[in-house]
């Protein structure tokens, strides 16, 4: 797309939200099935734990992907795509995939603020996906749900 066109491309992590709920049951299936077959019997607080943990690690490998295809990808031009992820919790169609927003947020701008290695090993920020966070009530205040995002 990006080399067939002038400007730039933008999506929205809100659209990413739905399939974490999705990995989350594919995770617990899997750490059932594993809890199964040794023959031990977790508790729902152990095992939900677990899924999270696994969860996260597997948000953080798909953020990470995002960010090296985009910054590895070139136009016919010899650019690197110009996109813009835009993270507006809002957008979410419910209290739950809005943490799970949270969720993929949290890691965007996690691994932003990281960087990642230039050819050099060096931490360099890239120029793009440029991100658009906005900033809205329960987001902007000390005490509210999703400041923690914010600070």
């Amino acid at each position: 797309v990006a080399s067939n066109q002038y400007g730039g491309q933008s999506i929205s992590l809100a659209h990413l939200a739905p399939f974490v709920q999705v990995s989350r049951d594919k995770i617990k299936k899997e750490v059932l099935d594993e809890v199964k077959m040794l023959g031990s019997n977790a508790g729902e607080e152990v095992l939900n734990e677990i899924v999270e943990k696994r969860l996260r690690k597997e948000v953080e490998k798909g953020i990470q992907t995002i960010q090296y295809q985009v910054i590895t990808l070139m136009t016919t031009n010899g650019q690197a795509p110009f996109l813009t992820i835009f993270m507006y919790l809002n957008e979410a169609k419910n209290e739950s995939e809005k943490k799970d927003l949270a969720l993929i947020t949290e890691e965007m701008l996690r691994q932003r603020i990281k960087g990642v290695k230039n050819e050099k090993g060096v931490w360099i920020t890239p120029a793009f996906p440029k991100l658009i966070y906005v900033l809205e009530e329960d987001n902007i205040r000390e005490g509210e749900p999703y400041y923690y995002l914010t600070e």
